[in-house]
């Protein structure tokens, strides 16, 4: 005879999804400031650097404080859920950006859409937390550490996209930027097939890598100025998210 589990036995199980799901709040804007940490300046100037991006390419970022990422067990776990329940990025194109500062646990998460990891690839996601967030983080300074995250971010994505962000100030970006040169693979690729095949495989090599490369930054979409959003926020529109990002303590 066929044992069957009583549905009284599976409820506790059934209602768990359902109060997880309802610990997230509700988005405010660009910036959400649950935990009360980012001085008023540093909000002001953030919120203007992600209305440009996402007017320019129609990337989403999504800055978030928080007093404690409970009754989740990681901020990596919170850091997705809340990415995709919210859908930042536009939906098709996964280019939505998660910046999350956990206060209780004193965790910072960069959190990348599908469609931004290879722009921002998880090693460079980790250094722009530890050389650009964490050193005003530590001594303090919420926004200012929140700020820097968000121009670093931003400017490599206008650099993908190709786009000129006005006079907004993204030079903690430049530091992550690459001019370009062949990656060290691609390189002994090169030197192995010249070795064992001669020149005659060089230039079609050549060809395919040019347009098959893009690095951190390839050609984009071309030309600055898309008309995506502007004028405020109206929600984020339904990017997804696979866990791409880096995560540090402070």
């Amino acid at each position: 005879m066929r044992k069957t589990v009583p549905i009284l036995a599976l409820l506790p199980l059934l209602l768990t999804f359902p109060l997880i799901a309802a610990e997230f709040p509700k988005p405010e804007g660009y910036v959400n400031d649950f935990a009360g940490v980012i001085d008023g300046a540093s909000k002001g100037e953030m919120d203007g650097i992600i209305q440009a991006v996402e007017h320019a390419t129609g990337a989403e970022i999504a800055v978030v404080t928080v007093q404690s990422i409970e009754p989740y067990g990681s901020i990596e776990e919170y850091g997705v859920a809340l990415a995709s329940e919210w859908g930042i990025g536009k939906e098709g194109k996964d280019n939505g950006i998660l910046l999350l500062l956990a206060m209780k646990e004193r965790k910072i998460r960069l959190d990348i859409g599908y469609g931004l990891e290879g722009a921002i690839p998880d090693g460079l996601a980790g250094q722009i937390i530890d050389d650009s967030v964490l050193p005003p983080l530590r001594s303090g300074d919420y926004g200012g550490g929140l700020l820097k995250g968000v121009q670093a971010v931003a400017g490599i994505i206008a650099k993908e996209y190709d786009v000129d962000l006005g006079a907004h100030d993204l030079s903690e970006s430049r530091q992550y930027t690459r001019t370009g040169v062949p990656g060290l693979g691609f390189i002994v690729f090169i030197v192995i097939a010249m070795l064992l095949g001669g020149g005659r495989f060089i230039f079609p090599l050549l060809f395919l890598g040019g347009m098959t490369s893009r690095g951190f930054f390839g050609g984009g979409f071309g030309s600055g100025g898309s008309s995506f959003g502007g004028g405020g926020f109206g929600g984020f529109s339904g990017g997804g998210f696979g866990g791409g990002g880096a995560s540090r303590g402070f």
